[in-house]
């Protein structure tokens, strides 16, 4: 297992929909997007900045953000997602 995917990292914004794209903070601070497609895995993932996240994604894209942020392990992205953006257990 990747070290990466034993972290907690916080749940930012999301775009909705029927294949959510979450953007997450990582214990360093840094800002990646992750995507449906790819099961939310980090190694997968698309670095952002602050910048981005607030002008694109939330200005222009619609995501949402998550105020205050949700903390989860890297690993669970993917249940969390099912769990609290699509509904299902």
């Amino acid at each position: 297992m990747n070290e990466t995917r034993e972290n907690t990292v916080k749940v930012r914004a999301n775009s909705l929909g029927k294949y959510p794209v979450v953007v997450v903070e990582l214990p360093d601070g840094g800002l990646r997007t992750t995507y449906f497609e790819t099961g939310y895995d980090l190694d997968r993932a698309k670095t952002i900045g602050e910048d981005w996240l607030r002008d694109n994604a939330i200005g222009r894209h619609s995501f949402v953000a998550v105020d205050p942020p949700a903390e989860v392990p890297a690993a669970s992205l993917e249940e969390y997602v099912r769990r609290e953006l699509l509904g299902g257990a």
